[in-house]
């Protein structure tokens, strides 16, 4: 009986676990974005006929839930990596431009990298919101796993919909092994 060493066996499996994860990752990135463009198409119209000029960020809502996908680039490395996040911000002040959270994001490469982080949100403008912060990333390199400190930051330009918040996300990061930088979209819950 032949027998395949279990190195070989996990290897294969760690493989096409990979794979699955990407094409489950660019069905999702494909569906959202679908989403979005019919939200903001319905949204759009039904907000022509209601102004809201020279207002800041007013939404009513105190915590707030974001997921994104997102195509991810390592600096030094060729191609892109598809990668998703996920943050729950906690908005403070009566005027809600400051809010502290948490925030995940997974890049789904040769590496393995994910990262938790502690964020500080900020609205310095209408519809612009900033998330950044210090966290732990951990990524896989050379058969060995990691755990570094890291920071983490993204920029989202929101189109509010009542509580929801769709708009495209720039984000970028960095520990001592790993600089990236990643652009997508954002979908957000006011509750």
């Amino acid at each position: 009986m032949n027998r395949v060493p279990f190195q070989i066996l996990k290897k294969n499996k760690t493989t096409f676990l990979k794979q699955m994860i990407k094409k489950l990752m660019l069905l999702m990135a494909r569906t959202l974005l679908l989403s979005i463009l019919l939200l903001y198409s319905v949204f759009t119209s039904a907000q022509g006929h209601h102004n809201h000029e020279n207002h800041m960020h007013d939404d009513a809502h105190k915590y707030h839930i974001g997921v994104g996908v997102a195509t991810a680039h390592f600096k030094g490395e060729p191609g892109l990596s598809p990668a998703a996040h996920l943050h729950f911000i906690r908005q403070v002040g009566h005027s809600n431009h400051w809010g502290l959270g948490l925030g995940y994001e997974a890049i789904f490469d040769q590496h393995l990298h994910s990262g938790l982080n502690l964020l500080v949100n900020y609205h310095p403008l209408n519809r612009l919101s900033i998330n950044a912060g210090p966290g732990i990333v951990f990524s896989e390199h050379k058969e060995h796993h990691e755990v570094n400190p890291s920071f983490h930051t993204e920029a989202v330009y929101e189109f509010n919909l009542n509580k929801i918040h769709i708009g495209p996300m720039a984000g970028f990061g960095f520990d001592k092994e790993d600089t990236h930088f990643s652009l997508g979209v954002h979908l957000g819950f006011g509750i």
